[in-house]
């Protein structure tokens, strides 16, 4: 998670509408936009890469010309402490790819919007208000990568529970729960399927690092031979030629969402309605998938490649009130353990 908030400014200059002979205003509205000229700003905070939000918010702009787009990127929890100490005047109007237990938290800041998509979303895709507050935008599941030279697939963990066998001892890289949001959900569902005796034996087998793509990278070096991390980060491996492999767990896993929404009390309100529109449309979500690597949240969109249909994957229960309710304390337990 980074500890310090970097800027990237995204300028798209409207061109000088020369004034015709005899005199004429210039227009009231950016080319193409349909949004007032006087708004066409937009602040995003994202939480995911730069990159990634350089990509979705390039495709923003081609869809609406004109646009003048700042982006503001943090780890979530420097982006939640941000919201909430800029309350109630934000400098964002949207936040972008913030996991749900994270926006559950920052509800409050929250505005209501009804998206024009809105109907094409499953209800657990979506906040359950009748206006709601956020949309999931992608689907940070986690899953086994292992290390294809340094284990045949008979070899390597079929399961959350096969983690804990003494075999796999010096074998497994993870990410810190303390410093890393996906590796926290890792250890809560950990704690909710088996309890925190199964934790304690992982942690014994593992070397956890504060970095979540730090173990990625380490098993597809062959310095580690197992990791957990995002699918994300396993199909994008896959796609780059690593030799690496998938593995969904036998119990299944949790089924978590990431999503965007609209700051109460933002500058910007009608291009940020425009934004969440774009984002939650089948255009929008296509660059989530095309451009970021990341599963969406449409379900009439197929997932990226080199990761397995929904359809075919088995999920359990990932509350996230409670996972984000419970996290101070199943950290420090998880400290106590190292």
């Amino acid at each position: 998670m980074k500890k310090s908030l970097s800027f990237l400014t995204v300028l798209v200059a409207v061109s000088a509408m020369l004034f015709a002979q005899g005199g004429s205003e210039a227009p009231k509205t950016a080319p193409s936009s349909g949004i007032p000229a006087e708004t066409n700003k937009l602040v995003v905070y994202a939480t995911c890469s730069e990159s990634e939000a350089q990509k979705i918010t390039d495709a923003f702009i081609k869809k609406y010309p004109g646009m003048q787009i700042t982006i503001i990127q943090a780890g979530s929890g420097d982006m939640v402490t941000r919201v909430k100490t800029e309350w109630p005047k934000p400098e964002g109007d949207v936040i972008l790819l913030l996991a749900k237990e994270n926006l559950d938290s920052i509800y409050n800041n929250l505005a209501p919007y009804k998206s024009a998509n809105h109907d094409a979303f499953a209800p657990e895709f979506r906040d359950p208000a009748d206006t709601p507050r956020y949309y999931a935008t992608s689907l940070p599941l986690q899953a086994i990568m292992y290390n294809t030279k340094m284990l045949t697939p008979d070899q390597a963990p079929k399961s959350w529970k096969d983690l804990a066998d003494p075999k796999f001892k010096g074998e497994i890289v993870l990410g810190n729960p303390a410093s890393s949001g996906s590796s926290y959900a890792q250890l809560y569902m950990m704690h909710k399927l088996y309890g925190m005796d199964f934790v304690k034996q992982v942690a014994s087998n593992a070397t956890y690092v504060a970095s979540s793509t730090a173990g990625p990278d380490s098993v597809a070096r062959g310095e580690y031979a197992i990791t957990v991390t995002g699918e994300k980060n396993i199909g994008d491996r896959i796609a780059q030629g690593d030799p690496v492999a998938y593995v969904l767990p036998e119990e299944g896993t949790g089924l978590r969402t990431e999503g965007s929404a609209i700051l109460a009390n933002c500058k910007n309100l009608a291009s940020a309605q425009h934004f969440i529109d774009f984002i939650t449309s089948e255009e929008g979500m296509t660059v989530v998938r095309d451009q970021c690597f990341r599963r969406p949240a449409l379900t009439t969109i197929a997932g990226p490649a080199n990761l397995p249909s929904l359809k075919d994957m088995k999920f359990f229960d990932y509350d996230a009130k409670e996972a984000a309710a419970s996290k101070k304390q199943l950290v420090s337990e998880f400290q106590g353990l190292l």
